[in-house]
């Protein structure tokens, strides 16, 4: 009888450590995702500084120019875009839209309509799996930045 006690004991004491063992593994492994989007964050914001950075040293002495390109995304159906995809469709517009920089401010009428038409229902594909359909919603020009909103549409894929 106290042998049946001891293993049952024993058996309880097993189980909580695993139990316990889970839990520490399941909030470790949310930390560290945790840290890895956070890590990812912060390097598309370097990049996206230095490159800021590199293009106002540049565009220095000329006042009226289009010095860097800021890009606002809206989720139309309001599903989320995970941080990762957002990052990489937002480096992917800043490459389509890098050709603006340098442009004259005061010829921004005739850059609108080739952003538009550029812009207009393009769809981004290899993004995490993933495909979006970007469309322009707004674009403003002030002290040498242009802003540009745009609408992303995740793109459902179609039964062959």
């Amino acid at each position: 009888m106290h042998i049946r006690l001891l293993i049952r004991d024993l058996a309880l004491i097993i189980i909580g450590a695993i139990i316990g063992a889970c839990i520490y593994h399941a909030v470790f492994l949310h930390q560290v995702q945790e840290l890895t989007m956070r890590n990812l964050d912060l390097q598309d914001k370097l990049s996206h500084y230095q490159a800021e950075n590199e293009d106002l040293i540049r565009y220095k002495n000329q006042s009226a120019v289009i010095k860097s390109i800021s890009v606002h995304i809206y989720e139309q159906q309001k599903q989320d875009i995970p941080a990762a995809e957002e990052a990489v469709l937002k480096k992917k517009l800043l490459k389509d839209l890098s050709g603006m920089k340098g442009r004259s401010v005061f010829q921004i009428d005739e850059y609108t309509k080739l952003i538009e038409g550029l812009l207009t229902s393009k769809v981004y594909t290899n993004i995490n799996e993933h495909s979006y359909t970007v469309s322009v919603r707004t674009m403003l020009v002030a002290e040498g930045v242009l802003h540009v909103w745009v609408d992303a549409r995740l793109q459902l894929p179609t039964a062959p």
